[in-house]
């Protein structure tokens, strides 16, 4: 697990490579503290830590925001595992350093053969990143699909609403971004039927109030093979092409097709 803060998820009494240590001892309780010491080093130096051997010795406050990000990577990934969660693995850093670690997942990942899930609201990540997408809303899957067919052709009126909410760098600069209006529900208290039905431009085109009286099933969209939707709207792909896709940044549907 990569997590989302690293400052708050590395301990701050302990030196990082301790810390890198620790997990690397709980799950080969046969190796020595010399040897798990070694791991720690050699796993920071693949993450491209400069001088190792001795930042293994550094307190998390002594890195740079970069590098604590880089030394989650190398305890997420100290114990070879199949399976690597990257929680919005690059909140609050610089775009720089955001292509940095970006790059660094994708190396490790061939170089790991692991699998990575990646939990992040950046469409540009996603579009650069991901093999396939789940959209999520409410605390429920809305629409899955791979990452060309979410792209180009999305069928959910809350991916729409994400797509149309990133801002286009190609448009005039006194274009006005169109956020998604309304808030997020409360998991406490979910709206009855389609959980972003409060929020949904689109509602009067379902027939007899479905979208605030029942939850529309996860089914096969008809786009693409192994495309799924959450939505009671009967042609998606119309209202899609005729009043959403001129809002959205040409450069994501680029980035997916190519």
């Amino acid at each position: 697990m990569i997590f989302q803060d690293a400052l708050a998820a590395l301990h701050p009494f302990y030196k990082v490579g301790a810390q890198l240590a620790e997990a690397y001892l709980v799950h080969h309780p046969e190796a020595s503290k010399r040897d798990a010491r070694r791991r720690a080093i050699e796993m920071l130096d693949r993450v491209g830590i400069p001088h190792p051997d001795q930042r293994v010795d550094d307190f998390p406050h002594q890195f740079s925001g970069g590098m604590r990000q880089r030394a989650m990577i190398a305890m997420g990934l100290i114990n070879d595992p199949s399976l690597l969660i990257a929680d919005e693995p690059t909140t609050a850093l610089d775009v720089t350093v955001q292509a940095q670690i970006l790059d660094l997942l994708n190396d490790l990942q061939r170089e790991f053969n692991s699998a990575v899930v990646i939990i992040t609201h950046d469409l540009g990540v996603i579009a650069e990143m991901a093999d396939h997408v789940l959209v999520m809303y409410g605390g429920r899957a809305v629409e899955y699909g791979a990452v060309k067919d979410i792209l180009t052709h999305p069928e959910m009126p809350y991916t729409w609403g994400l797509l149309s909410s990133v801002p286009d760098v190609s448009s005039d600069t006194d274009a006005r971004l169109i956020p998604i209006p309304g808030n997020p529900p409360s998991l406490l208290l979910p709206p009855p039927g389609c959980p972003f039905h409060p929020r949904c431009a689109h509602v009067e085109k379902v027939p007899a109030n479905l979208c605030a009286t029942q939850l529309p099933d996860l089914e096969a969209a008809r786009n693409g093979e192994g495309h799924l939707k959450r939505c009671h709207l009967a042609d998606p792909e119309t209202i899609y092409l005729s009043e959403v896709l001129p809002e959205i940044a040409p450069e994501l549907i680029e980035e997916a097709t190519s």
